[in-house]
């Protein structure tokens, strides 16, 4: 079993309330949502960061044994081109559960409109366990991984 963190502290949202069908749908794999209530975004787990999207509104990290983990900050923020983000790590960085990865400016999210629903997601093919519900806080237990 392998526990995966809260990167943000926030709500918990169910990917089936995710108002995006990639995520509704687990086109990209199974996991749970957080809206956040704090700026700052941490690794969810320890291993490399395979994936940071430029401008900051996502990435993916692999753990040793292989669990893949994409964390998506908000919805549609692709479009802002890394308008409100603040990156402080880089792709290929090690990180250990609980590093800051990135920033967000949750106000000027608002002032766009923008759904912050951020989904965490297992994109390894692993079964995945939603283990929290209500608020969490970054680094709470937020899923766990079978084999």
């Amino acid at each position: 079993m392998v526990a995966i963190a809260s990167p943000f502290s926030g709500p918990v949202v169910a990917l089936d309330d995710v108002a995006d069908d990639v995520f509704s749908e687990r086109v990209m794999g199974d996991g749970a949502a957080v809206r956040p209530q704090d700026p700052r975004v941490v690794a969810p787990i320890t291993g490399v960061i395979e994936k940071l999207f430029s401008g900051g509104h996502g990435f993916a990290i692999e753990t040793p044994d292989g669990v893949q983990v994409l964390v998506h900050v908000g919805l549609e923020t692709v479009h802002l081109k890394g308008e409100g983000f603040e990156v402080v790590a880089s792709e290929g960085d090690s990180v250990e559960a609980g590093d800051h990865i990135v920033s967000v400016d949750l106000d000027h999210m608002a002032d766009k409109n923008i759904d912050m629903v951020s989904p965490v997601v297992v994109i390894s093919g692993h079964d995945v366990e939603v283990v929290a519900s209500g608020e969490v806080a970054a680094g709470d237990p937020l899923l766990e991984v079978g084999g």
